[in-house]
């Protein structure tokens, strides 16, 4: 039986494949001069803040391998001081940990259908 919380595992995967697929092809500058790309990727990654925080505490703690509450303040300050929000830390995420929490993502929902 499917449980609740795997659709926001599924939410999470998905934003992480759409930013992907807005910033695969871009150049840092690029990126920096985009700013609609830069709204979508800030959209997606509050709603990967919103899915991880909606992730049962039990199972965050069982898989503390995953940064769930720097994800989960990420999507915070995306959402409530949107001003301070830096692009070339968010170009950083999008290169260096964006594709370590989507593996992490990933086995956490291939253990967790199981």
């Amino acid at each position: 039986m499917k449980k609740d919380f795997i659709v926001y595992i599924e939410d999470i995967i998905e934003s992480i494949q759409k930013i992907e697929e807005y910033t695969g092809v871009l150049s840092k500058e690029e990126f920096e001069e985009l700013v609609s790309i830069q709204d979508a990727v800030l959209m997606r990654l509050a709603v990967i803040g919103e899915s991880a925080n909606k992730i049962p505490v039990d199972v965050r703690k069982i898989n503390k391998i995953i940064l769930w509450r720097k994800i989960i303040n990420l999507r915070n300050l995306i959402v409530h001081d949107y001003s301070s929000v830096n692009i070339e830390r968010i170009w950083k995420i999008i290169q260096k940990e964006l594709p370590v929490f989507k593996k992490q993502i990933a086995d956490l929902l291939e253990k967790t259908s199981k």
